[in-house]
């Protein structure tokens, strides 16, 4: 029976890194190589989650905390506004066939996505008026997706410039340690190791007056 890696304490940072940059969940379940194939147990994604949220918590780091939360958010207005595209869209295509009690349905459906129909206008007046509503909405998806893009180029060109490997070599050095083997580390002590290292260069450069 395949199991899949329960938090930061017991997932390798070689296979974190890996789900992060590919999203390949195959690398959350235990004792996964890369070799032989095999068929991802259901709540990857949830585990996987956790386990990010979890990793970004440990960081402790507002930076990494904001991207995810811009993640999220553009992911939401998306949503958001394809939803009430569609809805406002059946609403004007059925106008004069649908009834009241399914008008009323579609309304709720709206107020669920923050679109709050004034039922005290006319329905054909009431629909234009949300479409403008949707219309000035795409102007916050293309700024938040442009802070996205950006922060997605940061990342990509941090992560060129510093491989998982690269920086276990710069961690040995920096902490005297002889070998950090990524593929056993987990990442909760990779973090650690991490602080450890950053306080000794702290450390160091206090010393030398830098």
């Amino acid at each position: 029976m395949l199991y899949l890696y329960k938090s930061c304490s017991d997932i390798p940072i070689f296979n974190f890194d890996v789900v992060y940059k590919t999203n390949d969940f195959k690398y959350l379940v235990v004792g996964y190589d890369g070799y032989a194939d095999v068929k991802v147990p259901k709540g990857a994604n949830e585990r996987w989650e956790g386990i990010k949220n979890e990793w970004i918590e440990l960081l402790d780091d507002n930076s990494i905390a904001h991207y995810y939360m811009l993640i999220s958010e553009c992911i939401y207005l998306q949503t958001r506004y394809q939803v009430v595209e569609m809805l406002l869209k059946q609403i004007f295509e059925q106008d004069g066939v649908m009834n009241d009690e399914t008008l009323e349905t579609y309304i709720q459906a709206l107020a669920q996505w923050r679109y709050k129909w004034n039922r005290k206008n006319e329905k054909l007046s009431e629909i234009k008026r949300l479409i403008q509503q949707l219309q000035a909405s795409k102007n916050k998806i293309e700024l938040k997706n442009d802070e996205l893009e950006k922060l997605q180029k940061d990342n990509e060109n941090n992560g060129d410039a510093s491989s998982l490997e690269k920086q276990a070599v710069i961690l040995e050095q920096v902490t005297g340690k002889n070998n950090i083997d990524t593929r056993t580390t987990s990442v909760k002590k990779w973090i650690e190791i991490t602080k450890v290292a950053q306080e000794i260069n702290e450390q160091r450069s206090k010393k030398n007056g830098k």
